[in-house]
């Protein structure tokens, strides 16, 4: 084993006990002397460890230190399985301990093992003890009759027992002289035991006797100090509980400090599968599918409690803390684990266990820089060694510098620094550094002020200091503000009546009111939010969201001003708001992958039919207001905003109707070789959907005349019928987490008067012989949206046919006149911004490239194409000149409606188009106002109602000839 020196001392004692030792002992050990002497004349307690384990001591020092270690490991591992008495395990496990503990020390000192490394060996032995225990537990228990299954096979492994690791331990980054925190769950299903009755007093006895191996203090020291504290409510449960009662406690009564203690867990002992199987469907538990930023507050009192019962003052070096002081290690932990806790329930890279693991993580999904990462986890292992040098020195638990300029120089030399005053230094750096970023997640509760003046908003008088801070952040009526914040305090609403509410409401009210402030009209702007909050159910998650998020404070703000719908949205169901504040959101709104791979990632946690429903509708509500974000902010197009909205639709109903499929074969069981499809109209089909489009679609099949093979049996078309509307209650039922989608089959054949599902060669004789030409209008864009296998491909050869048969062109185009006029006359446009139904608007567009799908269809070989891609198609055959024009009126129009779809409740109504709303048009329009956009927009109409009497009178020459 290589070691590098240590600052040299004197080493009487080392020196006495090297001079008694026989050569063949004294030789490898005083070879290494320049690291050991200063090493053990300073650590009593290495040093009699040494003189316990001489002739080992100097075998390990021959060899490398993973080598040793593997040797002690295996020692363990037999002595567990060889046993046959705890007075023959005890000795064992007992000497491992002390050799592991002498061999970290020296390998982590001498530079052989990082501090990283010296802590996964002792969490390792930690797990291989627990292990020979119970493994000598199992065989007495099969020798007392307990065991239902044979000897042979009583082994941790088959116990049923699941012994969990916890806190560092679970980390696999157990300190030097730490305790273990262990939790044990049995499974009774395992059916191990011959008296399933009695699981838990026979576990709890087997348990009780573990921690009296690990604990008990005889020759050769003790094993582990063992804490079976943070298992469900210890003061009244059993040592080992039931999975099934763990869960409960955890669904029911678990605790913010619980889920933190939880994301580090692993199976270390036992019967494994039984320990990851509860790991598993705890996840739900541990990772919110919302995120959660509550939480902070509630693990920031945590710290607030430790700091004042351990007594924790500044920053400083005799007598500080390492671990729970001012920039300790524990801060460090809390800023890895709050974070871990916000969003690992939607980014699974993000549940790992060990703290410089999980900060690499959250480097790199953006949540910290890689700076603060590589920083933290330097400081991270930095104060991990000053504190293993702390407990090496007299194996105490103890994570407190010494309190003299000696005993803090000894601890420097321990750490390789021969000068006092440089460690001091580096070490007061290491904690200004944590606290740095520890300031910057957690507050220690702002004042109630903020720059330059005070607000307080107590008492029946104005306070003057207040009025005036209030009058520089831009507030004309400072007295109606104050009135406006104490009915808040008051608890007049909903939101703010729980004292929890107006804790955090009362810490963020400076930053909410300088960003009131910052509005424009910041009167105006306090009027909306007091209107926002007076209909909001609750308040803490999202005066927590907001205090921690400044950008969010200001979208919110600008939301209530020109986008009331989403303010609306947020109100109902604050949650749409998490992914806002995620670093991947740019990546969310633009890539249909990347959306795509968000929807299965959370729906693939379900663990029921009725959850991936409730599932669908969170994850649907998140994404829809997400994309809208992206396009109101200007991140997304309106092009890209109509592909995401659809790439979003079409992965629910796929996904929804594989889950409805399962069920419903649950009960009615398939017909064989039978196959189904779903045929998406309108916009859907054209990718074009917005914020409040509803799902246009058919269900189309194809079989034998036969009855499904379920205990309740349906003929094929029934069958059908019954699926539709299964899958149409899956997507537009309300539920507690509200409505997915609308839906509307009117397209399928016969429309409300046909059946729900339709057979494919139905379809195709339906649109034969009776289909109505607006019905091939709507066919024009139709898309297979989900099929079964190669059932696509006859469904949209049937599309393709309907499409190419011949039709008397001069009667299509007077039938797609009469329709327009029709329309025009009974759905006039209610506002003047109503593009779809406008003279000159979206429907004329549209009717215009329908049209020509119809009687042009082989001259634009653009079959099934969206509206704006046709009417380019067409400038380029010669059809309609103005095509490429058309398209660009198209992109505008489509813009337009999508923003006045993801903004607006009522956008026909005239209120609704407040002067911040117009601007917001105007500005993702790209126009330099409001009144520039309003005259060209009736300059573009003009535009295109001449195209399409144009185009109309082209097309009727093109049935003459």
């Amino acid at each position: 084993m290589h070691l590098a020196p240590l600052p040299p001392v004197d080493t009487p004692a080392v020196q006495a006990w090297l001079t008694a030792l026989p050569p063949e002992q004294r030789e490898p050990i005083a070879a290494a002397g320049p690291c050991i002497g200063p090493l053990l004349e300073q650590a009593p307690y290495l040093l009699e460890l040494a003189q316990a384990n001489a002739e080992w001591l100097a075998g390990a020092l021959a060899q490398d230190a993973d080598g040793t270690l593997a040797d002690i490991l295996d020692a363990v591992q037999v002595a567990g399985r060889d046993a046959g008495d705890e007075d023959a395990l005890g000795p064992a496990l007992r000497i491992a301990k002390g050799r592991t503990a002498l061999l970290a020390a020296i390998a982590e000192a001498g530079g052989a093992w990082t501090t990283a490394q010296s802590t996964a060996a002792l969490s390792d032995l930690a797990d291989a003890a627990l292990d020979a225990c119970l493994n000598l537990l199992m065989r007495e228990a099969a020798d007392r009759g307990k065991l239902a299954i044979p000897a042979e096979e009583a082994t941790a492994a088959n116990s049923g027992l699941a012994l969990f690791a916890l806190g560092k331990h679970g980390g696999q980054e157990l300190n030097y002289s730490s305790d273990i925190d262990i939790v044990a769950f049995y499974d009774p299903q395992r059916g191990v035991l011959a008296e399933p009755a009695e699981a838990t007093k026979i576990y709890s006895r087997m348990v009780q006797k573990l921690v009296g191996l690990m604990e008990d203090r005889r020759a050769h020291g003790y094993v582990f100090r063992t804490d079976l504290r943070l298992r469900p409510d210890p003061g009244s449960t059993p040592v080992a509980i039931s999975v099934d009662a763990a869960m409960t406690y955890y669904e029911a009564r678990g605790q913010n400090w619980e889920r933190a203690a939880w994301i580090k867990a692993r199976p270390c002992a036992g019967d494994r599968g039984v320990g990851e199987a509860f790991l598993k469907e705890l996840a739900p538990y541990v990772w919110r599918r919302h995120l959660d930023f509550a939480t902070i507050a509630d693990i920031q009192a945590m710290k607030r409690q430790i700091n004042i019962a351990k007594n924790v003052g500044d920053i400083r070096v005799e007598g500080h803390n390492v671990k729970l002081g001012r920039g300790g290690i524990r801060e460090i932990e809390f800023f890895t684990q709050t974070q871990q806790l916000i969003a690992g329930g939607r980014d699974r890279s993000l549940r790992v266990k060990p703290t410089a693991h999980a900060l690499a993580a959250l480097a790199d999904a953006n949540w910290i820089t890689p700076k603060a990462a590589t920083e933290l986890t330097q400081t991270y292992w930095y104060l991990r060694a000053v504190e293993n040098r702390l407990q090496m020195l007299r194996d105490e638990q103890t994570h407190v510098m010494p309190s003299t300029p000696e005993g803090v120089a000894v601890v420097g030399r321990l750490m390789g620094e021969p000068d006092r005053l440089a460690f001091e230094r580096s070490y007061r750096a290491a904690l200004e550094r944590v606290v740095r970023y520890y300031g910057e997640l957690f507050t220690e509760g702002e004042s109630l002020g903020v720059e330059g003046g005070n607000l307080v908003f107590t008492g029946s008088d104005d306070d003057p200091g207040t009025v005036e801070t209030l009058s520089s952040l831009g507030f004309a009526d400072p007295s109606k503000a104050i009135e406006t914040v104490r009915r808040w305090h008051y608890g007049s609403y909903a939101a703010t009546r729980t004292s929890a509410a107006r804790a955090h409401l009362t810490e963020l009210l400076p930053l909410l009111l300088a960003t009131l402030g910052h509005a424009g009209n910041a009167d105006e702007a306090l009027l909306r939010f007091d209107n926002f909050l007076s209909r909001l159910p609750a308040g803490v998650q999202l005066f927590s969201l907001l205090r921690n998020h400044a950008n969010l404070r200001t979208l919110l703000v600008q939301l209530m001003a020109s986008a009331p719908r989403m303010a609306e949205q947020v109100i109902h169901r604050a949650h749409v708001m998490d992914g806002l504040i995620d670093p991947a959101f740019a990546n969310d709104v633009t890539h249909r992958e990347v959306l795509i791979a968000k929807v299965d990632a959370f729906l693939a946690e379900a663990r029921s039919y009725e959850e991936i429903i409730d599932r669908a509708r969170i994850i649907g509500q998140e994404q829809k207001f997400l994309i809208a974000a992206g396009l109101l902010s200007g991140t997304v197009d309106a092009t890209g905003a109509g592909e995401q909205f659809t790439a979003l639709a079409e992965t629910l109903v796929n996904r929804l109707f594989a889950s409805v499929r399962r069920e419903f074969e649950r009960r009615h069981g398939r017909i064989a070789g039978a196959r189904v499809a779903l045929l998406a109209f309108g916009k859907m089909a054209s990718r074009e959907m917005t914020a409040t489009s509803d799902l246009d679609f058919i269900l189309l099949y194809d079989g034998p005349d036969a009855d499904s093979d379920g205990e309740k049996s349906l003929n094929i078309s029934h069958y059908y019928a019954r699926l539709t509307q299964r899958l149409v209650a899956a997507l537009s039922s309300p539920t507690a987490e509200g409505v997915l989608y609308e839906t509307d089959l009117r397209l399928r054949p016969s429309g409300n008067a046909g059946p729900l599902a339709t057979s494919l060669s139905g379809f195709r004789s339906y649109h034969r012989d009776n289909a109505w030409t607006w019905e091939h209008l709507a066919l024009s864009r139709a898309r297979v949206v989900a099929a079964d296998g190669a059932f696509r491909q006859e469904v949209e050869a049937a599309v393709a046919e309907v499409m190419a048969q011949p039709r008397d062109i001069t009667k299509t185009v007077d039938d797609v006149v009469s329709m327009r006029a029709l329309m025009a006359k009974e759905r006039p446009p209610r506002h003047p911004f109503d593009l779809k139904l406008a003279t000159g608007g979206l429907v004329d567009l549209e009717f215009i490239a329908q049209s020509a799908q119809l009687v042009a269809g082989a001259t634009i070989a653009r079959p099934q194409a969206p509206t704006a891609a046709v009417l380019s198609r067409l400038d380029q055959v010669g059809l309609v000149p103005t095509g490429q024009r058309l398209a660009e009126i198209h992109r505008t129009y489509s813009t337009i409606l999508q923003v006045m779809s993801a903004a607006l409740v009522s956008p026909f109504k005239t209120e609704a188009w407040t002067g911040a709303f117009r601007d917001l048009i105007a500005g993702l329009t790209h126009y330099p106002d409001y009144s520039r956009l309003e005259l060209d927009i009736a300059a573009m109409q003009h535009e295109v109602q001449a195209a399409a009497e144009a185009w109309y009178a082209r097309a009727r020459t093109l049935g003459q000839r």
